[in-house]
């Protein structure tokens, strides 16, 4: 008798080690999620960039004199190879000076995206007064957040960028010009 029950708990025993086993290896399993992921979807599926066709006339570059001003001011507006960086370049003549530039931003794909702020990176030596402000000289550049902050695929918003001659300025020479580069970014919506 005193065999069986040895053999019973040796089974037993046994029997726990393997359950013990089996539960280590489920506990000691890890899952590893990686935080970043790549939009691999083929180019009409996601497309978020400017429109590279608005760069000029009323409601794209409107420029409005300062007091007292004479000679208006001026601003263009370029856009690189694949629409996602607007090149603003803002020449202003005295204080009070403002061009306000309106940029696109389109989404020709099919997926909709989340349109985060834009990334200001700046031409010259500039002062980044705030992630959204951007001050050379006496020109200080505003740019606003899209109107949307979410974009379905073939839908469009508009953004702002807005320099401005500072008013404080206390030396006024002939012109002052500046340049800032504007870059949109975006991400997958689930």
């Amino acid at each position: 008798m005193e065999s069986k029950h040895k053999n019973v708990l040796i089974v037993a025993l046994v029997a726990v080690v393997l359950v013990m086993a089996v539960g280590y290896a489920a506990f000691a399993t890890t899952l590893t999620i990686n935080p970043t992921a790549t939009i691999t979807e083929q180019e009409e599926n996601w497309n978020i960039h400017y429109d590279k066709t608005k760069t000029t006339g009323a409601g794209v570059i409107d420029a409005t004199t300062g007091a007292g001003g004479t000679a208006a001011p001026t601003g263009t507006i370029e856009f690189d190879g694949t629409g996602q960086t607007a090149t603003i370049n803002a020449t202003l003549n005295q204080p009070g000076d403002t061009v306000k530039f309106t940029l696109t931003i389109k989404n020709d794909g099919t997926i909709k995206a989340s349109l985060a702020d834009p990334v200001i990176s700046e031409v010259a030596e500039d002062t980044n007064v705030d992630p959204l402000i951007v001050q050379e000289g006496n020109i200080i550049f505003t740019v606003t957040r899209p109107e949307s902050s979410t974009l379905a695929g073939g839908a469009e918003t508009t953004m702002t960028v807005t320099a401005q001659f500072d008013n404080s300025a206390e030396s006024v020479g002939d012109t002052t010009t500046s340049t800032i580069n504007v870059t949109t970014r975006a991400t997958q919506t689930a």
